[in-house]
């Protein structure tokens, strides 16, 4: 673990931000291709990431069950959090309950978490990053998706086993899920990646941080901070606040376990949500008000994760 210093952790990464909206606000980039370049991350810059890390990580060894229990616990508590309190106290629909846990629950660590870590550790913590990943895409989005398809097939009359083969279709085709299954059936069998093989993906690899900061400045641009403020200001405390402080609060549960991994889901947990989130959101409803909590979580993590790394370092 480095010697860390919050200005120099956050501010490099909140530039790279700065200078994606930049790009897009003068129209030296068009916004038409923020979208391209998003998918370029997920669908091939990250999965070379995790592949490759995975491949020189001895995976069996390298998971550890309290971290999985802690991180998801506290995802799954915010989620159920935000879902029970937008239908109890905001009487909300059950896609707009859905949509609010989502925001709560479903931390960036794809474009924020992980520059956020290399800044951090200096090298990626492939075994916590995997976890991580593994909460999300095994747990908190397939629940989200269940609820959000669930919710809208009874409302069109929709079959069961509709809603289930369109959650499976989407499950098994996430490219970082199928890079996460690959690299780790790779890592058990022990080879290892030819050298050529290895320095082809590493050049995919080594894009991942900056382009994905980029994208996630670009795709600020046009967003207009409206709609109810109140939602807007409860799910985003609910991600930057209450998702930490449950994370936390499992890992005090919980027996010790390692120092570092207790850092880092605290930390994950701190990131604003993903940033596709309005786009999942317009599947189902009108998505200006999540891109708006999207706009407001971003920029106000800039605080929340400076504040995590002041107390935990």
């Amino acid at each position: 673990m480095q010697d860390i210093s919050v200005i120099n952790v956050i501010v490099p990464i909140f530039m790279v931000i700065g200078i994606g909206y930049l790009a897009v606000r003068t129209e030296l980039m068009p916004k038409s291709v923020i979208p391209g370049m998003g998918r370029f991350v997920l669908y091939f810059c990250l999965p070379a990431l995790i592949f490759t890390t995975l491949t020189t990580t001895p995976i069996l060894t390298a998971m550890t069950p309290y971290y999985l229990i802690a991180y998801g616990a506290g995802s799954l508590l915010a989620y159920l959090i935000g879902f029970v309190f937008s239908k109890g106290i905001s009487k909300a629909t059950t896609s707009e309950a859905g949509l609010n846990g989502l925001g709560m629950s479903l931390s960036n660590s794809a474009f924020v978490g992980y520059p956020v870590l290399l800044q951090v550790f200096g090298t990626l913590p492939a075994a916590a990053f995997t976890m991580t990943l593994l909460v999300e895409n095994l747990l908190i989005m397939p629940l989200a998706l269940m609820v959000l398809e669930l919710s809208r097939a009874l409302h069109e009359g929709g079959s069961a086993r509709q809603v289930f083969n369109n959650f499976v279709r989407r499950l098994v085709t996430q490219p970082i899920l199928i890079a996460i299954v690959l690299g780790s059936l790779y890592s058990i069998t022990g080879l290892g990646l030819p050298d050529v093989i290895s320095s082809g993906l590493g050049f995919l690899a080594n894009a991942s941080a900056g382009v994905a900061l980029f994208v996630i400045g670009g795709s600020l641009v046009g967003i207009s901070i409206k709609g109810d403020v109140w939602k807007i200001s409860w799910v985003t405390v609910g991600k930057l606040c209450l998702h930490p402080l449950l994370v936390a609060l499992m890992i005090w549960l919980l027996p010790p376990f390692d120092r570092q991994l207790q850092i880092i889901a605290i930390l994950i947990a701190s990131m604003p949500m993903l940033s596709i989130y309005p786009v999942i959101a317009g599947n189902y409803l009108d998505p200006s008000r999540y891109a708006a909590t999207l706009v407001v979580a971003t920029l106000v993590s800039f605080f929340s994760i400076s504040v995590v790394l002041a107390l935990l370092f």
